[in-house]
């Protein structure tokens, strides 16, 4: 069963093909890379065809009902009276199949663009450990298993930014060195309270007679609510375990105030490595908001949906204000990510709060479900959308050797494709219709209107605010009047071309006809949300 299930083969193909790229020779190691990358996705796509195969399109499932999985003893040992076991046990729905697609396509066209990276067989081979554990992660159905992934990815990542990031000196370090600290220690302390958050999880419930497990599936089923002591007070345990596991979601995401972390380390990474920030890494901490949080703690996202909801505006509303001041290019697209995932949190407010809002009944039900409907529809459209930019302002910036809006002017003369490129990336975040942005804003903004009405308002100006930032690049660096400066600038290659045009189509076909993305989530979203509902009720 190990070896036979597709979504043991979507973990090693990555982590076995980084292996084998450090093993060979270096003129090797860029083809060998390519070809585990496009093994890697051909494999993660085979679940969605094997589903689609025996199930039909609206056959993707949900946590409780696991359209593919394996589940097998690993770690088990008893002290005491106290039985703990780890299971390795991995199951793919229509959520995590998105995310895992998503991570795996990236991932191979990071493997292009860094094609002619200093110490290239290096930084393949991480690049595909990142891939592995990011995997991981999506696939999990242990709690501890997933943790376990969520902490591998961090040594990749902080390699990749230590190692291949920025020279310029940041507070008497080189920008490398200080960014990749900074991600890792903000990563390890949201990773404390999740450790903490799960172990409260498990050894409560085993201590009111259930089962020793860490299975998501278990306790999907068994919605777990106590009161638990907290220096002196009583607290319900859905809130607190909830709390504790958000912080490390939070950071990820990242949320305001936990974001600080993010200009800096998104600005001195490498090219792909940004990408990979945005496009994937951003979206653990969304998967397990919606995963973890909402899926096996309702009444503790019901309960904080208030302060999530005004987070989100926070989130929408301060970043893109952020991207008006900003002068370099790669923090603008940097702060526009971290105001795009505002997006995703008030899809996810709405869904847990429509039980406050004025729609009750079936009315409220369907905006719950459409609003988180939208909300992981903007995983992946952010995902796609992000990494065109990021890509764009890489090829810029492996040209001219920096990133100042100001320097430039009329770069469409002598590099008219790209110019094109970025436009459509900057047309598909400020939401134009048939692009993919406008199918995710428009859900959640439409759905999160009948739930929370003053704050949709206030967060819709996000798409003016992106206009206004993003036309102004478009603008200063691209037409106007040109500057001689850049006369000799060549236009993108064929080999920087193919992850560009392959982003661009996604967005476009996404944008053109949504449906397939819709029914794959469609499923997962309608279990969690009729849980959550059960839950919420009888908490009341």
């Amino acid at each position: 069963m190990f070896w036979s299930s597709p979504l043991t083969w979507i973990l090693l193909v990555p982590a076995i093909g980084g292996v084998v790229t450090y093993a060979v020779p270096q003129k090797a190691s860029r083809w060998i890379a390519l070809i585990a990358s496009a093994l890697t996705l051909i494999v993660s796509l085979v679940p969605f065809f094997i589903i689609v195969n025996e199930h039909g399109m609206t056959g993707f499932g949900n946590i409780q009902q696991l359209p593919m999985s394996v589940n097998l003893p690993w770690v088990s040992f008893t002290a005491g009276s106290m039985h703990f076991q780890v299971r390795y046990f991995l199951g793919i729905d229509g959520l995590s199949l998105s995310m895992v697609v998503l991570n795996a396509f990236l991932t191979m066209l990071t493997i292009i663009s860094g094609w002619n990276k200093p110490r290239v067989k290096d930084y393949m081979a991480i690049l595909l450990l990142l891939e592995a554990g990011v995997m991981g992660v999506f696939m999990a159905m242990d709690l501890f298993l997933f943790f376990l992934f969520w902490e591998v990815e961090l040594a990749p990542t902080f390699l990749l930014i230590g190692i291949w990031g920025s020279e310029r000196v940041r507070r008497g370090v080189p920008g490398r060195v200080y960014s990749a600290w900074k991600f890792l220690l903000y990563s390890f302390f949201g990773s404390i309270f999740m450790l903490i958050g799960i172990l409260v999880l498990y050894f409560t419930n085993v201590a009111h007679g259930g089962t020793p497990t860490a299975s998501m599936v278990y306790f999907a089923q068994h919605i777990q609510s106590y009161q638990l002591p907290l220096f002196g007070w009583m607290i319900g345990s859905q809130l607190l375990i909830f709390l504790l596991i958000f912080v490390a979601f939070a950071i990820k995401i990242p949320m305001f105030p936990f974001h600080s972390w993010l200009p800096d380390v998104y600005t001195d990474a490498p090219t792909e490595t940004s990408v990979m920030l945005s496009g994937v890494l951003s979206k653990m901490g969304a998967y397990g908001l919606i995963r973890i949080c909402l899926g096996l703690f309702p009444q503790g996202v019901n309960q904080f949906s208030g302060a999530l909801m005004a987070f989100a505006v926070i989130n929408i509303i301060y970043g893109a204000l952020i991207c008006l001041a900003q002068k370099n290019m790669k923090r603008t697209v940097a702060y526009s990510s971290f105001s795009h995932m505002g997006i995703i949190l008030l899809g996810v407010a709405a869904a847990a709060g429509a039980s406050n809002g004025i729609f009750t009944g079936q009315s409220a039900e369907a905006f719950r479900q459409a609003a988180l409907v939208g909300a992981i529809f903007q995983m992946f459209a952010h995902g796609i959308i992000t990494g065109l930019l990021f890509f764009c302002e890489g090829v810029i910036y492996d040209r001219a050797q920096t990133r100042d809006v100001t320097a430039f002017g009329g770069v469409a003369k002598r590099m008219p494709f790209l110019a094109a490129l970025f436009l459509l990336g900057s047309m598909a975040s400020l939401g134009l219709p048939g692009l993919a942005g406008f199918v995710s804003e428009y859900i959640v903004f439409t759905a999160s209107f009948r739930i929370w009405t003053v704050v949709t308002i206030i967060s819709a100006f996000t798409m003016i605010l992106t206009a206004a930032y993003l036309l102004w690049i478009v603008k200063r660096v691209f037409f106007g009047t040109f500057n001689s400066k850049w006369d000799k600038l060549a236009d993108v290659n064929l080999r920087e071309a193919i992850p560009l045009m392959a982003l661009a189509a996604v967005i476009v076909i996404v944008g053109v006809y949504p449906t397939p993305i819709i029914h794959v989530i469609q499923p997962c979203v309608t279990q969690i949300m009729h849980t959550a509902s059960i839950a919420v009720a009888l908490n009341k």
